[in-house]
């Protein structure tokens, strides 16, 4: 089975643009689509229930939603910085719906040519199977901009440029710690989760404010996952939709889905695939696909010295699972041991988030704290006698009355009370 492969013209990986997931996993489905072959953008078409299902849209209104999101998408402009230029445009030239037969067809702006079609240098590559599954919009750009530089293994970005690229607004995530728990850190949990990639970074400050971010960028193989099963392109002929794999069953694409994930030596044997085709009759691809997980992961012939008692003939073990279903159990012991695993991470993420919390309270208190000084600084003397009046009235019962026998003792006291008034005054909701 033919991977899906998104390519893109590094020029359009660096590009600033903003579009929500779903936007950006119809862009990344279209430009698999593309033939080496084509020197045109051509009109791709596709069954709009199956691209609905495929992008993870499960309500009875996809068709409705679909709609909304693609006129959403017609007018979003990317911004694309070329050697001598700066261009300005749009991704599609045309989106268009066949009620009658189901079907949607999107067309790429063809100013998009030079960053998708025939390229030989200067690209980034990667399975459109990785990036479908983020969640988060900017999970996947991050995920872009790390595989660009993947073979080199480490990236560095200021933090407004990686803000920029990532389209994340001024007002969105004003302070860093915001904005590291909702973005980098997101980011950093779904790729490791559900991509070929994972990464660390580290900050640098200039004085107390974080300014670069450097991404040390990890491959990691991903061995026991079958290729996504591709939406079918749609070809119109006589009024009629065709499938582009038509002479394909389902069935057999599923076979191959479960042959993909056996051991690599066992591939091509025609007495596994038959003994796949008839399980999978009976029991189902859930079935199937777990107990060649349990026979991977236990017979000798794969992982030698595995399983003492017996032998090393891969499909008789593969047959004795499928027979007795021994990947039930299997499955349940490690969804169980994943559910522990994962009730850990949660535990540790929540602690995380509230010391990531209180680490923004704190900032947030300091930034204000220096804005109440310089606004202090711009005050007339009365404005500054008025602040100290109250100021005082709000100090504890003991330090009110050492600040009324003697300022100079309470001065440090008096100065943090009048920082809070001037923040409750003029800067809280403002």
């Amino acid at each position: 089975m033919d991977k899906q492969l998104v390519v893109k013209s590094n020029f359009l990986v660096e590009a600033s643009y903003r579009l929500s997931a779903v936007e950006q996993k119809i862009i990344l489905t279209l430009a698999t689509k593309i033939k080496k072959t084509d020197k045109e953008f051509q009109k791709y078409f596709f069954n709009f229930g199956d691209l609905a299902h495929f992008l993870g849209l499960k309500s009875n209104a996809d068709y409705v939603y679909l709609r909304e999101v693609t006129q959403n998408l017609m007018a979003k402009v990317l911004t694309l910085k070329k050697e001598d230029s700066v261009l300005q445009t749009h991704w599609l030239e045309s989106v268009e719906y066949f009620e009658n037969k189901a079907a949607v067809a999107l067309r790429f702006n063809p100013e998009l040519k030079p960053f998708l079609m025939q390229l030989k240098n200067n690209f980034t590559k990667y399975q459109l199977k990785y990036a479908i599954q983020l969640k988060s919009r900017f999970s996947i750009r991050v995920y872009e901009l790390l595989k660009q530089y993947e073979n080199i293994g480490h990236r560095e970005f200021p933090l407004d440029e990686l803000r920029s690229r990532l389209g994340v607004k001024s007002e969105e995530y004003p302070l860093y710690g915001n904005f590291k728990a909702k973005v980098l850190v997101v980011a950093q949990k779904e790729l490791k989760a559900k991509t070929d990639l994972s990464f660390k970074f580290e900050e640098s400050k200039t004085g107390r404010k974080v300014t670069d971010i450097k991404f040390t960028i990890h491959s990691k193989k991903i061995n026991d996952q079958p290729e996504e099963l591709e939406i079918p392109s749609l070809d119109f002929e006589q009024g009629n939709l065709f499938s582009a794999s038509a002479d394909e069953s389902n069935e057999s694409k599923y076979i191959k889905a479960l042959a993909s994930m056996l051991p690599e030596d066992y591939q091509e044997k025609k007495s596994i695939e038959k003994l796949i085709a008839d399980s999978l009759k009976k029991h189902g691809f859930d079935y199937v696909a777990r107990n060649i997980k349990y026979a991977n992961g236990n017979s000798n012939a794969v992982k030698p010295g595995t399983n003492l008692l017996t032998g090393s003939n891969y499909r008789n073990y593969l047959a004795k699972a499928l027979r007795d279903d021994f990947g039930l159990a299997w499955l349940d012991d490690t969804e169980a041991a994943k559910l522990k695993e994962q009730e850990a991470k949660a535990q540790a993420a929540a602690k995380k988030l509230q010391q990531l919390s209180e680490d923004e309270r704190i900032e947030q208190e300091r930034e204000l704290a220096i804005q109440a000084k310089k606004l202090m600084e711009t005050m007339t003397p009365v404005e500054i006698r008025e602040i100290e009046a109250v100021a005082i009235l709000k100090l504890p019962p003991e330090m009110k009355k050492m600040a009324q026998e003697s300022r100079i003792r309470a001065q440090f006291a008096i100065g943090k009370a009048m920082e809070k008034v001037v923040i409750e005054k003029y800067l809280q909701n403002s």
